[in-house]
């Protein structure tokens, strides 16, 4: 019969068993450590590129950087800065390129850097379409309305013939304008079919009893009928159109007709509307590039002084002789429609006692708070005398609660110098102890500490405009210009133009005035 011969275990046999059964007792460890370790692990993975975020953005960013060096622009992005729009500053890219909404190119900033708000704007805050319809936040554009101002008052009716007369008084201070001739309506409670009649003021005697200033009105109505007998009591309604008051009426109205080479386009910068050119060019406030901006029909350019704002021409290249030829300066001037007033209704008003602020919806969600000017109530709306233009986008709906918003949550508005007045008056003791030992004047202070602080030296250190010899800030931030490589600064504007034509004659002789640019 067949024998099976089995081969003796040797050594060689004996290795690969011995391996096989170590795996075999190692295995379930490291399966073990996978369970027990993996929730660690990638802890620590996440720590290790968290750490080393910066590092590997910069590689990632030096391997994708752009390598033709035809477009500077592009090659000088870097991480900590950022392109925004001046005129919608909720367009932020992290690319130089063109702003979608107004096709102006993006300006480079500081990430982090808070950005000053233009003339006027005391807050700004931005809220996503959800949080603007959870509001019930409800716009509507600014235009002009005949308004007219109202005062009521109770008086006792007279007869004279075929009249009723009815004295009345009025405080003086609620109704200066109460004048002869002025129209009234007249109704009495206790003969409701005679209706409402107009009448008009008669006589206006001033009097003044126990301190108290009144106005004895004495209105005059046709009553042939005998309707009103004396003895009854009446009510008085005074009316008069807010364009005819004073300073509705020193506006200027009815737009005059485009002469033949007229500008009907400007340049105006975003930040500061009061900066406007013919020509394209930066503003001189903050260097900024003006914007094309085209007039319309009620808008006219006028020519005036920074300095006597009461000389005026309606045509350039003409000088101011009141402070020794100074050139006349462009502005805008928006001439109202006759017997109208530029009207915000009684719902867009948020009065803190100290100033009236309008919130106007300078793009989509984006709400600015602008301190304006406004005159007294004339039933549901207000007056405008100076804050806004025609045709701005306002909040007529909501407002209170933008309002409360900004004060609740300062974190919407902290990115923007100058978000609040506690916000201005830290950026003014920020400053320091230089400012307090200006030996200007507060509005002269005021103008200058607006300026950077290497600007802030070389401004205190000059003093004078040297072409008016004014204190630099007496009429507003000082204008920083460039003349043969030197650093001056002017009052205003309107000395620009005399400087760069002459600058020997107002640098060659004059102590601190241009500073060599470092």
């Amino acid at each position: 019969m067949w024998r099976v011969l089995r081969r003796p275990r040797g050594p060689e046999r004996d290795g690969p068993a011995r391996a096989s059964g170590l795996l075999k007792a190692v295995l379930p460890a490291l399966r073990l450590l996978q369970v027990r370790l993996r929730i660690p692990a990638a802890l620590l993975v996440v720590a290790i590129v968290a750490g080393q975020w910066e590092t590997l953005r910069n590689r990632w960013d030096t391997l994708t950087r752009p390598r033709s060096t035809a477009d500077p622009a592009m090659l000088a992005v870097t991480n900590d800065v950022e392109y925004f729009c001046p005129m919608d500053p909720g367009v932020v890219s992290g690319w130089p390129g063109k702003c979608g909404v107004c096709h102006m190119a993006l300006v480079v900033r500081k990430k982090g850097d808070a950005t000053m708000l233009p003339d006027g704007v005391v807050a700004r805050m931005q809220l996503s379409p959800y949080r603007v319809q959870l509001a019930g936040i409800l716009t509507s554009p600014v235009d002009f309305r005949p308004l007219m101002r109202t005062r009521e008052a109770t008086g006792v009716v007279d007869r004279l013939e075929d009249r009723a007369r009815v004295r009345c008084e009025v405080a003086a201070r609620r109704a200066p304008w109460i004048a002869v001739g002025q129209e009234a309506e007249i109704r009495s409670p206790d003969l409701p079919e005679f209706g409402a009649r107009l009448g008009k003021v008669a006589a206006v005697t001033p009097q003044v009893v126990d301190g108290f200033e009144t106005l004895q009105a004495e209105v005059e109505v046709d009553d042939a009928e005998g309707g009103l007998r004396p003895g009854m009591v009446a009510e008085v309604t005074f009316r008069v159109p807010a364009a005819g008051l004073e300073p509705f009426r020193s506006l200027p109205s009815d737009p005059p007709p485009r002469r033949a080479g007229e500008p009907v386009q400007v340049y105006a910068c975003v930040e500061h509307p009061d900066s406007i050119g013919l020509i394209p060019g930066r503003c001189p406030e903050d260097q900024l590039p003006r914007m094309l901006l085209n007039l319309d029909d009620r808008q006219r350019v006028r020519w005036w002084c920074p300095m006597h704002p009461e000389v005026t021409d309606d045509r350039p290249g003409s000088d101011c002789a009141e402070c020794g030829g100074m050139e006349l300066r462009p502005r805008l001037v928006t001439f109202r429609p006759a017997g109208q007033v530029l009207a915000v209704p009684e719902s867009a008003v948020v009065d803190s006692g100290s100033s009236t602020v309008v919130f106007v919806e300078s793009m989509p969600g984006m709400f600015d708070g602008v301190e304006v000017e406004l005159g007294a109530r004339c039933g549901d709306a207000y007056p405008v005398i100076r804050g806004l233009e025609a045709g701005q986008t306002i909040v007529i709906r909501g407002a209170f609660l933008l309002d409360a918003e900004t004060r609740l949550n300062p974190s919407l508005t902290a990115s923007y110098f100058g978000a609040a007045r506690r916000q201005a008056e830290a950026s003014a003791v920020a400053l320091g102890a230089a400012t307090r030992a200006d030996p200007a004047g507060g509005a002269e202070a005021e103008a200058l500490a607006s300026l950077p602080p290497g600007d802030l030296e070389l401004a205190r250190r000059q003093g004078t405009c040297p072409v008016t010899g004014m204190p630099l800030g007496s009429m507003g931030r000082p204008i920083r210009v460039e003349v043969d490589g030197r650093v001056v600064f002017l009052c205003c504007s309107g000395c620009e133009g005399k400087l760069r034509r002459d600058p020997a004659r107002y640098l060659g002789g004059a102590t601190g005035a241009g500073t060599d640019q470092p």
